[in-house]
């Protein structure tokens, strides 16, 4: 697994997270990458946590980030929850608008480790 994307556990919860804080483009998009293919390979979406703290989204991001969704759509995988942490007021704003609804948006990665644990719970 790549250095940036990894399996970590929160009062049981087992999340996908994708540590791309500060992180270049193209290990950003090397990230995404990987964490489309621990999805394929699941055959379903973990509660997944982006950290985009100090990462300037881009073009080529922002392409990426729609190319893994597509992947996960036509393998017939359904979303799943994500949380991503680090985007500055306005970015957040703008994600919220484009994304409309499909990620939620935190100040802080403990805030949410605790919104992916407490979204788990309401599966079952």
């Amino acid at each position: 697994m790549a250095r940036h994307v990894r399996w970590i556990t929160h009062k049981g919860v087992k999340i996908l997270f994708v540590d791309g804080k500060g992180l270049p483009e193209s290990e950003y998009l090397a990230a995404l990458d990987e964490m489309r293919q621990q999805v394929l390979e699941a055959r379903s979406f973990p509660p997944t946590l982006i950290d985009q703290t100090d990462l300037s989204p881009t073009r080529k991001t922002t392409d990426k980030t729609r190319e893994v969704e597509a992947a996960f759509n036509a393998a017939g995988i359904p979303e799943g929850f994500t949380a991503v942490v680090g985007l500055t007021p306005v970015a957040k704003k703008v994600a919220e608008i484009l994304q409309r609804g499909k990620m939620h948006y935190f100040d802080t990665v403990d805030q949410a480790m605790e919104w992916l644990v407490s979204e788990a719970a309401g599966r079952h």
